[in-house]
């Protein structure tokens, strides 16, 4: 635990107050500890056994037709190009966790207070899901390039980064129609209007997963107790943002609608705390770096001083983060001990 603790602790201190446009050398040292902290874990992660037994009985295609004919061509492309080289299944998460940290550090990059984004980055986007799930935290990585390309008014390039996505988790293509408002003017209607017009897109493109998806989240009788916590965790700072919108507006105009934006997709999410919390576990992943971006914009606003709302940002994640580690059995029994084959 203190392993985890220690590091997002290390990454917040560095990161709140440190308020400089160019941060090179904090980003490359950040980069590199976290490709091997993540890439070179041993059996650490929940799904680290799963996805080892998946490359064990993996059988490269022999043909690109072939590739693309099976589900997330962009992960059998991963595992066969490891392969290929004659690698081990280590080298599949160093590579993985090489795409993800590249992601993180260009989604980070692209705002202000990018060292305290990419920290809070760290408790649940990097710990909980890039060491574990990693085909959904890959799609959730190009995700986050999407998001930056909205913030550019860049609808093409929207769309094609979560196509990208969807190689890798195909659930990702849900967040397809927010390529169809980007640049405009966000508000209720439109983003209902472009759910209509880009959904059946993006459910033809689901269709031969619905009957997965439905079973597990629709008809399934599993819940997640730990989603219902998180959501409270992305939810913390819409209300905020409402109250200081006009605020954030004036002052970061650039980035003003896709913050609009991850309020109202934050807010759409809350009826699945009742109807499904497997959903809201899967989508928690992809909507919580909007909620820390609000939660670092409207904390710079809400207080006198930045620093002081950006300290309370880091603690929050903190405080989720120790409670969690004490408290969650998944926590205990994939997390703890933290092990890495350099020193196995």
């Amino acid at each position: 635990m203190f392993v985890y603790l220690g590091i997002y602790s290390g990454l917040a201190l560095s990161a709140v107050g440190n308020y400089r446009r160019r941060n090179t050398v904090f980003f490359v040292l950040t980069a590199a500890l976290l490709v091997w902290f993540m890439g070179f874990r041993y059996e650490t992660g929940c799904d680290y056994l799963g996805y080892r037994h998946r490359w064990v009985h993996y059988f490269p295609p022999t043909s690109l037709a072939q590739l693309f004919q099976g589900q997330e061509a962009g992960f059998a492309l991963l595992m066969g190009s490891v392969k290929a080289l004659g690698l081990d299944y280590t080298w599949l998460n160093v590579a993985a966790s090489a795409i993800l940290v590249a992601c993180y550090t260009r989604f980070a990059t692209a705002h202000s207070f990018a060292p305290l984004i990419l920290a809070l980055l760290f408790p649940v986007i990097i710990i909980q899901l890039g060491m574990s799930g990693i085909r959904q935290a890959l799609a959730g990585g190009f995700l986050m390039l999407s998001f930056n390309a909205f913030s550019r008014k860049e609808r093409l390039w929207t769309a094609i980064w979560i196509l990208i996505g969807m190689q890798f988790h195909a659930s990702v293509v849900m967040f397809l129609p927010i390529a169809l408002i980007a640049g405009r003017q966000i508000n209720t209607l439109r983003l209902a209007a472009s759910l209509a017009i880009l959904g059946p897109v993006a459910g033809l493109l689901l269709a031969d997963r619905f009957e997965t998806y439905e079973s597990r989240y629709i008809e399934g009788a599993v819940t997640s107790g730990g989603a219902i916590i998180r959501y409270a965790l992305i939810l913390l700072p819409v209300p905020f943002f409402v109250t200081y919108r006009a605020s954030v507006r004036r002052q970061f105009p650039d980035v003003y609608p896709l913050l609009k934006m991850a309020a109202l997709i934050i807010l759409a999410l809350a009826p699945l705390a009742v109807l499904s919390s497997i959903a809201l576990h899967r989508l928690n992943y992809y909507v919580m770096p909007l909620s820390i971006l609000l939660l670092v914009y409207v904390g710079a606003i809400a207080f006198r001083r930045a620093r002081q709302g950006h300290i309370l940002a880091a603690g929050a994640y903190g405080a989720y983060s120790l409670f969690w580690f004490m408290g969650s059995s998944h926590a205990q029994s994939c997390y703890l001990p933290y092990e890495n084959t350099w020193f196995l």
